[in-house]
């Protein structure tokens, strides 16, 4: 439709009358549309607190000085002289085994040793009668009534009897040495303690077969001697965290059978080399262990029993008073990984870490630097300023978060009583 010069100038005086009308209404319309309400969070200030880096890992009781008695000849026991948690001493005699077979054994090779014996003294007198007839028959062929062959003879036949006398000797040697073999065996049928200690297990009983070990096949048990002071934790620490650890640090050990009572204990022992997987076992994910040992202390009121499961916390380095900020309020851009928290007891991944801060009502996005951790808090490096409000949760609404979203913080149970008691 084709408008004159006046009409066009009067629809264009219109719509911008238009335009100026809704301009002039929208503040009415904002204020009637419905508000999106501000996100519930809890805050804290960011201050300076005590980290205490640690790892954490399982591990089992076990004595340190420890000897699993097995027996070295075969046959039934016949007596058993001591019982379970007895006290011995180093030589007391603990049980015997049927000797009757090995004492007919011996016997027979004292029996060897005699009759050896005996040949040496044959192989002696024939020695000496070769000996006087090659003498004569020598000084009747020096005065050539007797051939050269007979004499040659003569000779023969006495270095024969040398060489018989001195095979019966090493013969004799053969049979004692059989026979002191036949007489270790028998010392073995009375098992004596190696070490004094207490009888902490007895896995035999009178009747019963001792076998021996074998190669690839293990024989029987007879006892365990070990010293009742002397327990220890084996702690299974991840091959990640094994260079942290070092000889001398302070363990928490902590027990099903006191979960409330931590058992004090230092580190003792770091292998040089992993554990071996038991006979058809295979590694998880092919991960690695080291069974580092760990030395109990002040355990005296409790019943602490070998084999009791345990989990400790290796305390690898103390950081006093340095910034830092509640583990849940740490996030991280690496989404590859299983959780976007950082994990106590173990270095930070190498990723982008942020924390959330309530700024004037709104949730600002803040890069940080992190360093040491232990189960509760996270050292900030850089990125924040003492004071500043720290969202921490709840963990749903952080994961969730925004740059820009509206927040309505609230302080955590701590930072409530740190406000209550300041002036």
């Amino acid at each position: 439709m084709n408008l004159s010069p006046p009409q066009r100038r009067r629809a264009t005086l219109v719509a911008m009358l238009a335009i100026l009308a809704g301009l002039a209404t929208l503040p009415a319309v904002r204020a009637l549309a419905p508000h999106t309400p501000p996100l519930p969070v809890q805050t804290e200030r960011a201050g300076r607190h005590e980290i205490m880096s640690s790892v954490l890992a399982a591990g089992q009781l076990s004595y340190a000085d420890a000897v699993v008695l097995s027996p070295e000849v075969i046959g039934k026991v016949t007596a058993i002289h001591v019982r379970e948690g007895q006290q011995v001493r180093r030589g007391d005699l603990l049980l015997n085994i049927d000797d009757q077979s090995l004492r007919a054994e011996l016997a027979e090779q004292d029996a060897a040793v005699r009759q050896q014996r005996i040949a040496i003294e044959q192989q002696q007198l024939n020695l000496r009668n070769q000996e006087a007839q090659f003498a004569r028959k020598l000084e009747l062929h020096t005065m050539r009534m007797l051939a050269d062959a007979a004499l040659d003879d003569a000779r023969y036949a006495l270095n024969l009897a040398r060489i018989e006398l001195r095979n019966s000797e090493l013969r004799l040697e053969q049979a004692q040495a059989v026979l002191r073999q036949s007489a270790e065996r028998l010392s073995k049928t009375s098992v004596h303690a190696p070490i004094a200690g207490t009888v902490v297990a007895l896995d035999i009983k009178v009747g019963e077969t001792a076998v021996p070990s074998q190669v690839g096949i293990p024989g029987s048990s007879l006892m365990t001697i070990a010293q009742a002071d002397s327990l220890v934790a084996e702690i299974d620490v991840d091959e990640a965290a094994i260079p942290h650890v070092a000889v001398g640090q302070e363990v928490a050990l902590h027990t099903p059978a006191y979960p409330d009572t931590p058992v004090q204990a230092r580190v003792a022992l770091i292998p040089m080399s992993p554990k071996r997987a038991a006979p058809g076992a295979v590694p998880a994910g092919g991960a690695l262990h080291y069974a580092v040992r760990a030395r109990l202390a002040g355990y005296d009121r409790l019943a602490l029993r070998p084999g009791m499961r345990c989990r400790a916390e290796i305390y690898t380095g103390a950081h006093e008073q340095v910034p830092a900020v509640p583990l849940q309020a740490v996030l991280s851009d690496d989404e590859d990984k299983d959780s976007r928290m950082a994990r106590p007891g173990r270095p930070a991944p190498a990723a982008a870490h942020y924390v959330y801060v309530d700024a004037a009502g709104k949730a600002e996005k803040r890069s940080v630097t992190v360093g040491a951790s232990d189960d509760s808090r996270q050292q900030v490096l850089t990125g924040l300023a003492e004071g500043d409000a720290v969202i921490v949760g709840p963990y749903r609404t952080l994961r969730g978060l925004k740059p820009g979203d509206r927040v309505a913080p609230g302080l955590t149970s701590r930072g409530a009583r740190e406000r209550a008691a300041a002036p």
